[in-house]
């Protein structure tokens, strides 16, 4: 016991060592340079450095305490489990402050919307990243409809001319994001804007060419003749000519067909499409509770899982126009794997809302 307080030099130098890290953050959490939540970690590093440096047997004691043959190995597994929490905790730190900035980059984007003139009660959205190629033909094929509708196109932080060709026709609204957020944050600016608004109805459209804007009174008839809260155009409802997903595409469809009817009871052909009708209850919900990165998968087992009512109804689709997919070669896989990933949690959270219907 008298032996405990007895010092050797090594451990002088220890002491000091830890009694000025101690000091540096207290002194870093003092003047407000680190918060203090996120000092717990480094304090209680901190600690553990005082006692090894007063216990000249800590390491020993520890040792025997977790049955380690080579006590100095409690070094490494302290220095491994304190680097793996810290790593934990600011990923859950970097979290917050992505969706922190989410939410900051779509709300620059839409205050910097001037107000227009409503003129319809169907809004379509459309997301476009780097589309010059493509917008203004699809500006065009939705201005030949003949029901009236307003178009929003959310120019996703394009660094080509994608705004000055959607804004050339003044046919569309235009929100100019300005950081990429990803398909996700795209379509949920556009329903934000939607449900601020009043729109009672929204169709999500792509900006790369592919869906059809005369397949769209499709999805509307569905929409008011079922009473369900979203329908999703479908590419394999029926056969069609001149469409063709990749392999792997295919594979993450099917693979998608099955985790839905498991998990909502419900089968979906079309998990991935992009080309979808929403009345104003599912526009009030997405607009908090959109998914981000590639939402499509993960928003129909949100909406079934929270009481929300779909259905799906064949619409013809082109090939992208120009341009290249984002999901393409081995970022295929890497999109499966992250879907399903999301899915599963999203599986396993508490609904947001009731499932009586109510908000």
């Amino acid at each position: 016991m008298s032996n405990l307080f007895v010092f050797d030099r090594i451990q002088i130098f220890s002491l000091i060592f830890s009694l000025f890290i101690f000091a540096f953050i207290f002194s870093l959490v003092k003047n407000r340079r680190i918060r203090e939540e996120y000092s717990i970690l480094w304090f209680a590093m901190s600690f553990f450095f005082l006692y090894l440096s007063l216990d000249r047997f800590g390491i020993d004691r520890l040792g025997s305490l977790f049955g380690i043959a080579y006590p100095p190995s409690v070094l490494t597994l302290m220095t491994t489990g304190f680097t793996f929490l810290l790593l934990i905790h600011l990923t859950v730190v970097l979290t917050k402050l992505s969706e922190q900035n989410k939410e900051l980059i779509q709300e620059m984007g839409l205050w910097r919307c001037l107000p227009e003139e409503k003129r319809a009660e169907i809004l379509v959205i459309v997301p476009a990243y780097n589309e010059e190629e493509n917008i203004s033909r699809v500006i065009d094929d939705l201005g030949r409809l003949q029901a009236v509708v307003d178009i929003l196109v959310i120019n996703d932080g394009s660094v080509d001319n994608t705004s000055r060709a959607a804004r050339s026709g003044g046919r569309a609204k235009v929100v100019d994001l300005p950081k990429n957020l990803g398909i996700g944050g795209a379509v949920q600016t556009g329903f934000k804007y939607a449900a601020r608004n009043d729109y009672q109805i929204a169709i999500q459209f792509d900006g790369d060419g592919q869906h059809l804007a005369d397949e769209i009174p499709k999805l509307l008839r569905v929409l008011q003749e079922q009473g369900v809260n979203m329908v999703i155009g479908s590419r394999f409802l029926e056969e069609q000519s001149g469409y063709r997903s990749t392999f792997m595409r295919r594979i993450g469809i099917r693979l998608f067909q099955a985790v839905n009817s498991l998990l909502i009871g419900q089968m979906v052909t079309d998990n991935t499409s992009g080309f979808r009708a929403y009345d104003r209850r599912a526009i009030e919900f997405l607009a908090q509770n959109y998914p981000v990165d590639y939402p499509e998968p993960e928003a129909v087992i949100l909406l079934g899982r929270n009481g929300f009512s779909m259905a799906e109804t064949f619409t013809r689709m082109n090939e992208r126009q120009a341009g290249t997919s984002s999901i393409a070669g081995f970022g295929s896989a890497y999109y499966m794997v992250k879907v399903l990933l999301a899915i599963l949690m999203t599986a396993l959270r508490k609904p947001v809302v009731q499932r009586s219907g109510g908000r």
